[in-house]
């Protein structure tokens, strides 16, 4: 029973991580998987969750990386 819970909110985890780039909204747990993958080294640390939502922000509205249609 524990398996197919675990496999259901990997399902979820996975839905929303697709919902989130779809929108163009960061994701926070995509980037801390990415950073450890390849960036980590001892005494090294990723951005909070809340400075990385601010880092996600300036990429996107400060360096004219929008694109709408008004």
């Amino acid at each position: 029973m524990r398996r197919k819970w675990r496999a259901i909110r990997q399902s979820l985890r996975k839905v929303r991580s697709t919902i989130k780039t779809i929108f163009g909204m960061p994701d926070y747990d995509r980037y801390l998987q990415h950073w450890y993958a390849t960036h980590a080294k001892p005494g090294l640390f990723p951005m909070t969750e809340r400075e990385y939502y601010m880092y996600a922000l300036r990429e996107r509205y400060e360096k004219g990386g929008v694109s709408r249609c008004c």
